[in-house]
């Protein structure tokens, strides 16, 4: 006998459509990858070694701003929406976390992007990045810190998000979890 989570998790129509499970999984992904990157970032010794890792940094930055845009206009337009599980302040705090965490991507990466304007920096010592305001040293600290500050509260956001997820799974023991995991293929 199929337990009710089993059963209600077997229809299409409480689980999201692959593309937009896949790009949630790979925003994930690419999210605790940078983050992780930046936390290690000033181990390296300057020169070579560091301008790699930050090139890497960058190059994954830019690709989360086209997933981001992607997951944008797929949820815009084609992208599934599904019932929400709870109502009431528990679906509130659903959709508040949801906007914070969409609102936190947009201004991590688009301060991402302004700070290597700012810093001026070589993508893997093949062309630079021209700065934004040459004259204005004191602006590339700024938006440093502020992408940091932008970064560290969306990985908390995001923390929350997961936990919230394994809440649903193992407390409430409602379908909300797997409604964003592939089914396997029998």
């Amino acid at each position: 006998m199929k337990s009710a989570i089993t059963a209600e998790i077997e229809h299409p129509e409480v689980r999201y459509d692959r593309r937009t499970i896949g790009l949630h999984w790979i925003t994930a992904l690419l999210v605790a990858l940078l983050w992780g990157i930046a936390e290690i970032i000033d181990l390296f010794p300057r020169g070579a070694p560091k301008i790699a890792v930050r090139s890497v940094h960058i190059s994954l930055g830019v690709l989360l701003a086209v997933v981001l845009v992607r997951r944008l206009l797929w949820r815009v337009g084609s992208g599934q929406r599904l019932p929400p599980v709870h109502g009431g302040l528990l679906g509130l705090a659903t959709r508040i976390v949801h906007v914070a965490l969409y609102a936190a991507l947009v201004v991590v990466v688009a301060l991402g992007l302004v700070n290597a304007w700012a810093r001026g920096d070589s993508i893997f010592s093949l062309f630079t990045i021209p700065k934004l305001l040459p004259g204005q040293s004191s602006l590339k600290p700024t938006i440093e810190n502020f992408h940091k500050v932008g970064a560290n509260a969306l990985v908390i956001l995001a923390l929350v998000h997961a936990l919230a997820g394994l809440f649903h799974r193992y407390i409430l023991r409602d379908s909300v979890l797997q409604r964003m995991l592939l089914r396997r293929q029998s």
